[in-house]
């Protein structure tokens, strides 16, 4: 899950540079809101995710479609990393506690 959260990172870093639409950037968003929401219920929220997000809905609001799109991408890559350290988290803890 790591590797591919800086996958997604590498390939939006890559990629050429697009006109995102509204609606693209709106779908991306919603995608960001449910993964951190997945992270939220692991009790694992980042303060880099929320200020992701955060730009993301200002960029919305402002109508900067391109800003709004890569601003929700990040979000989405780090509550992908959140969810996958809680996982990574809970393994370590069993492993080392639990005998």
């Amino acid at each position: 899950m790591k590797a591919l959260a800086f996958a997604v990172l590498a390939l939006l870093a890559a990629r050429p540079a697009f006109a995102a639409t509204r609606a693209d950037a709106e779908a991306a968003l919603a995608a960001a809101v449910a993964q951190e929401d997945v992270a939220g219920k692991l009790g694992n929220r980042w303060v880099p995710t929320e200020t992701a997000l955060m730009d993301a809905r200002a960029a919305l609001k402002a109508e900067d479609w391109n800003r709004a799109a890569a601003s929700a991408a990040e979000a989405q890559a780090l509550a992908a990393r959140a969810i996958e350290q809680s996982h990574e988290q809970e393994a370590a803890w069993r492993d080392a506690v639990i005998r």
